[in-house]
C-alpha cells in the first residue's frame, strides 16, 4: 500500500481570533451597545478643540509672517497638537470603531493578513512620535530661560534637528512588525459579543509591543517631568528675583501659560502606561483600562490647546506682547 493511501488528510491549522467563525461572519452591528454609544462622546469636545487648534495654527502663520513671536517654540507646540489630532483619528478607528463592532463582520470574512497590521503600526507609530513632543517643548522652554539672548536661534536649530529624529524614532520600537500579520480577536471584560481588537502574530523574534510601549512611556514621561520641575524652579526664581516694575503682567501670564501647557502634555503618558501595567497584572482590569485609555488620550488632545489658547496673552485681541523673551534683569516682548 502506498504512503499516500495511509497518510492522514492535511488539515489546515485553525485561524486565530474570529476569522472564519460563522457566528461572527453573521454578526449585525448595533448602535445600542456601550462601545457603540461611546463612539459619539468625542462629538461633545472634539469639534471645538479642532477649531482651537486651527486658530493656533493661523496665529503661527501670522507669527512667521510678522516675526513677532518665538516662532520655533510656537511651531513645536503646533506640530505637537497636529500629531495629537492625528493620533486621535488613528486610535478612533483602531480601538473605538473596532470594539464598537463596526468591522467585526468584515474581519470574520477575511483571513489574517499583512494589511490588517497597517492600522496597528500606523496607530502606534503616531503614538510613539507624539511621546517625544512634550519633552521637546519643555526642553525649548528651558533654552528660553538659559539663553535669553540667543534662544530663538538655538531653538530653531533644535527643532530642525529634532523633527527628523522624532519621525524616524518610532521604527526602533516597531521594527519587529515587518514580518507580522494582523488578525481580529474578541475583546473581553466589559466588552460585549462582537467587540473586536487587533492582534498580530509572526513578529520578528516573537517580540511584543507591550514592553516597548511601557519603556517609552516611562522614559519620556520621566524626562518630561524633570524638565517641567526645572522650569517650575526657574519660574519661581524669576518671579522672586525681579521687581514688580521689572516684570510686566503680560510676560508673567505668558510664562504661566507655557508652564501649564507643558505640564498638561503629560496626560497621554499616564493613559498608555495604565494599559500596559494592568496587562502585566492580568485579569479583566486590562480591558477596563483599554476602554478608558482613549479618553485619557483625548484629555491631552483637548486640554493642551485649550490651556494654551485660553491662558496665553498672544490670543487676546488687545494683546501687545507675545511669547516672552527673557533678558538679564527684565522680560521684554518683541513688539507686534
Amino acid at each position: 500500500m502506498s504512503d499516500a493511501s495511509t497518510s492522514p488528510p492535511f488539515i489546515p491549522p485553525p485561524l486565530p481570533g474570529i476569522h472564519g467563525n460563522s457566528t461572527y461572519m453573521n454578526f449585525e452591528f448595533s448602535f445600542l451597545t456601550l462601545p457603540a454609544l461611546l463612539l459619539f462622546v468625542p462629538i461633545i469636545y472634539m469639534p471645538v478643540t479642532i477649531i482651537i487648534i486651527l486658530r493656533i495654527f493661523v496665529k503661527l502663520l501670522y507669527a512667521v509672517k510678522d516675526k513677532n513671536v518665538n516662532v520655533p517654540l510656537f511651531s513645536a507646540i503646533c506640530i505637537a497638537q497636529f500629531m495629537c489630532l492625528l493620533f486621535f483619528v488613528c486610535d478612533y478607528v483602531y480601538l473605538r470603531m473596532m470594539t464598537a463592532g463596526v468591522f467585526t463582520k468584515w474581519c470574520a470574512n477575511v483571513n489574517p493578513n499583512g494589511y490588517l497590521i497597517i492600522l496597528y503600526v500606523m496607530t502606534y507609530y503616531v503614538n510613539y512620535a507624539t511621546m517625544l513632543f512634550p519633552f521637546l517643548v519643555s526642553s525649548m522652554r528651558i533654552v528660553l530661560f538659559v539663553f535669553p539672548q540667543r534662544h530663538s536661534k538655538i531653538n530653531a536649530m533644535i527643532l530642525r534637528t529634532a523633527l527628523p529624529i522624532i519621525f524616524i524614532y518610532p521604527w526602533f520600537s516597531l521594527f519587529f512588525m515587518v514580518t507580522a500579520t494582523g488578525y481580529c480577536t474578541q475583546a473581553k471584560g466589559p466588552y460585549p459579543f462582537g467587540s473586536v481588537i487587533l492582534g498580530f502574530q509572526g513578529s520578528l523574534f516573537g517580540l511584543r509591543n507591550g514592553m516597548f510601549l511601557l519603556g517609552n512611556n516611562l522614559f519620556w514621561m520621566s524626562a518630561t517631568v524633570i524638565n517641567n520641575l526645572i522650569l517650575l524652579v526657574k519660574l519661581i526664581h524669576l518671579k522672586t528675583s525681579l521687581s514688580i516694575h521689572a516684570r510686566s503682567q503680560k510676560s508673567h501670564k505668558a510664562e504661566v501659560s507655557l508652564t501649564f501647557t507643558t505640564f498638561s502634555m503629560i496626560f497621554s503618558y499616564l493613559s498608555n502606561s495604565m494599559v500596559v501595567i494592568t496587562n502585566q497584572l492580568g485579569g479583566d482590569l486590562t480591558w477596563y483600562a483599554i476602554m478608558l485609555r482613549p479618553f485619557g488620550n483625548d484629555l491631552e488632545t483637548c486640554v493642551v490647546p485649550w490651556v494654551f489658547y485660553l491662558t496665553h496673552p498672544v490670543f487676546r485681541r488687545k494683546s501687545v506682547g507675545v511669547i516672552p523673551v527673557l533678558q538679564r534683569d527684565k522680560i521684554n516682548f518683541t513688539p507686534p
